[in-house]
């Protein structure tokens, strides 16, 4: 890698990229930005974040807004590197494809909405069978790799690009036969580079490209280490954005940083990540919440509704509110002793909805049975 000094005018023809700050890592182990400091909320009634505090996983962590505006949408360009793709890959570059697809297609990217993410997608992918890597390995060859492919036309110049590209560049196990060795302690990767290109007479393009890399040995491996860097590269891309207290300039402390447990989302393996939100490693899987009522406030009618939800979290909230998040498909349901009941929206004419239970003749699981308080 080269890097021009400021004094020095760029050579003619020739692209060179400069590495800028520090890099976020995932280690061995098992359109605004938002204003400073306010996470925002996620998609609100239809996602539901699961959360975890397993071992590795933080509480009551605070995470910064550092100025510079996250990759509120990303387009993502997948890199096969090495031979082994072609003859005898340890996972079949197919399968990690519809794992990241499966990935940016679900509801994985909902609580980063709180740090204004919104979404990303496949652009394309390219098999790379015909280079192996340096054995050892680095962060800046993963990089010179794609510079190498923007100069020789495999990719857009950033500057032609509508929406903000990520490379993903995905390891081998082996490169000429012999075992890939990467940075020791590191199975992933994602920095920020300056791309600069002059073209005589007059055309100097310096953009910003970030840069992922990703290794496994196995198919559970590559799609959760793919996760942990896809949601930092969005949240902190250049180790500016959003980080985690206390912050580094250099080894960057990201929200995927202080959290380690994983689980199958639709049936592909990811790592949970910090949600300030819910202060808490989530996960957001399901598409709807069930609510479990246990009081009301009814001075007259129904107002406020309250209880726990599929998770043991305390709610409340306005009625106004439970029917919208009802009409979003969340569930709301009042446990007697038998049996169950769920909180349906009815009408007393076309303009006066109301809550009520089903009827099913029981009196124990009748909404209008529960204790009643005003909310706190």
């Amino acid at each position: 890698m080269r890097i021009i000094p400021k004094d020095r005018k760029l050579p003619r023809g020739q692209s060179i990229l400069k590495k800028l700050g520090g890099r976020g890592v995932v280690t061995a182990r098992a359109p605004e930005a938002p204003s400073p400091g306010v996470p925002r909320g996620g998609s609100g009634a239809n996602v539901h974040h699961k959360i975890f505090n397993g071992p590795g996983d933080s509480t009551n962590r605070v995470i910064d807004y550092l100025g510079d505006n996250p990759l509120t949408t990303a387009q993502l360009r997948l890199v096969f590197w090495g031979s082994q793709w072609g003859l005898a890959p340890v996972v079949p570059h197919l399968e990690i494809v519809a794992d990241v697809e499966s990935i940016v297609g679900g509801p994985y990217l909902d609580a980063a909405q709180q740090y204004g993410v919104e979404s990303a997608w496949v652009d394309r992918v390219v098999l790379r069978t015909d280079v192996e890597p340096p054995n050892p390995v680095s962060g800046d060859d993963v990089a010179d790799l794609i510079k190498d492919m923007i100069d020789n036309g495999t990719f857009p110049e950033p500057d032609d690009d509508q929406t903000t590209p990520i490379y993903v560049v995905f390891l081998p196990g082996q490169s000429n036969g012999m075992p890939l060795q990467i940075p020791a302690g590191v199975i992933g990767s994602h920095s920020n580079y300056i791309y600069w290109d002059y073209d005589f007479p007059i055309d100097i393009d310096i953009s910003n490209i970030y840069v992922a890399w990703v290794s496994g040995k196995n198919r559970q491996d590559f799609s959760a280490t793919f996760s942990h860097e896809l949601v930092e590269t969005m949240t902190d891309p250049s180790g500016s954005s959003w980080q985690v207290e206390p912050t580094d300039s250099s080894n960057w402390n990201e929200v995927g940083d202080v959290c380690a447990s994983t689980m199958l989302l639709n049936g592909v393996n990811v790592q949970s990540y910090w949600s300030q939100m819910d202060n808490a490693c989530v996960i957001p899987d399901t598409l709807h919440t069930t609510y479990t009522v246990q009081w009301i406030y009814r001075p007259d009618h129904i107002e406020w509704l309250g209880g726990i939800d599929q998770d043991g979290r305390a709610w409340q909230f306005t009625r106004e509110m439970v029917m919208i998040r009802i009409r979003a498909g969340d569930q709301f349901i009042v446990k007697g002793a038998s049996r169950t009941s769920t909180v349906g929206i009815y009408y007393l004419d076309a303009r006066h909805p109301y809550l009520a239970t089903n009827m099913d003749g029981a009196s124990d699981d009748n909404l209008l049975s529960l204790p009643q308080h005003p909310p706190s």
